[in-house]
């Protein structure tokens, strides 16, 4: 899997491998916080906060899950409110 990945990217080994690893604990923090977020244990911009991706790309996993939102429309707008006072 490294050498083809640095063959493929055309660069040596090491950094083919850091780069695997990098996306693979990012895939992991991914799947772990929306185990998270499904369990009721955190919302989706803790999650989004402790992987390092914005709220928009939290989302986007969460669909992509399954995960359906249980917030309610004007819940989504205060939030978004509260957001852009502490920006």
């Amino acid at each position: 899997m490294v050498e083809d990945t640095a063959e493929e990217e055309d660069v040596d080994k090491t950094k083919a491998l850091k780069e695997l690893i990098i996306l693979g604990r990012k895939q992991f923090l991914i799947n772990k916080y929306l185990e998270c977020y499904r369990s009721g244990k955190c919302s989706l911009d803790k999650a989004a906060r402790k992987i390092g991706i914005t709220i928009h790309e939290m989302m986007r996993e969460a669909a992509k899950s399954g995960i359906h939102s249980t917030e309610t429309l004007d819940e989504y707008r205060q939030g978004v409110k509260l957001l852009l006072k502490q920006a």
